[in-house]
């Protein structure tokens, strides 16, 4: 059952000054619509450049070079790969009247079987449709040996804008990754399989691109009071703790959806 958290209100102005600011949450530092309308803008010129490219005849090379960069090359400079990766991490709408944390290790079989069992239908009923932002904070359990390079993987996959997508594949394959040999050489092969660029990928997670990062997240659940996975904060001042069923948080969301409404 959600419960409300003792010094709920100490704990969100923690994660707003100390997290939702990295990642803009509503607030002065409210940026992200821009970047959305700037990478569609972006994305609108890359698409008309390979129109007029396939019209003309010869500039190949050209053509290749945009073709890579269709292919998810991640960004050099690692502020706007951080920042990137904030970005996105976020899914849903920002004008959402409630906002779900997820405080989640990749490597928590119980995290695997809450994005098996629950998020899905969350995902259908409330962040589609517009009801709930919800933000995905990291916390590697020092006890799990792989959870801070898949933590990186899912960071690194969301420079370029497919942080869900790995989200998804590393907990689908939670037992493939976390018992491998080579766990680097399977997460540089999960980002080719969602069409991203293995030579800068494979850089992010060598050089521990993401760090600073994780390390914040890491810190500011500490200071929350959180040790345990999975966790959820709803609307800032609820909490469930663990694999909670799909029910439960659909009686706390269409709860607080009601009085929103009144």
């Amino acid at each position: 059952m959600a419960r409300q958290m003792s010094n709920a209100g100490d704990i969100a102005n923690e994660w707003d000054r100390e997290l939702m600011a990295r990642v803009n949450w509503r607030g002065p530092t409210l940026s992200r619509p821009k970047n959305r309308a700037k990478a569609n803008e972006v994305d609108m010129k890359t698409q008309n450049e390979l129109r007029s490219r396939r019209r003309g005849a010869g500039p190949y090379l050209a053509l290749a070079v945009l073709v890579a960069q269709e292919r998810s090359v991640l960004p050099a400079q690692q502020n706007v790969l951080i920042n990137r990766a904030d970005q996105s991490r976020i899914k849903g709408d920002s004008d959402a009247p409630i906002r779900i944390l997820e405080v989640s290790d990749f490597q928590c079989p119980f995290c695997a079987r809450y994005n098996r069992e629950t998020l899905p239908i969350l995902d259908s009923l409330y962040i589609k449709t517009g009801k709930v932002e919800y933000v995905w904070i990291s916390f590697a359990n020092p006890s799990h040996q792989f959870a801070w390079p898949a933590i990186e993987a899912a960071f690194c996959a969301g420079a370029v804008g497919k942080f869900w997508p790995m989200h998804d594949i590393l907990f689908e394959r939670q037992g493939v990754w976390s018992t491998a040999e080579d766990a680097f050489a399977t997460f540089v092969g999960y980002a080719e399989e969602l069409g991203i660029d293995a030579a800068s990928f494979g850089v992010c997670l060598r050089d521990d691109r993401t760090a600073p990062l994780q390390v914040r997240d890491f810190q500011s659940v500490n200071r929350a009071g959180i040790s345990s996975t999975p966790f959820f904060i709803i609307a800032d001042s609820l909490s469930i703790r663990g694999a909670a069923e799909a029910g439960q948080f659909q009686a706390v969301l269409d709860s607080l959806l009601a009085a929103e409404n009144e």
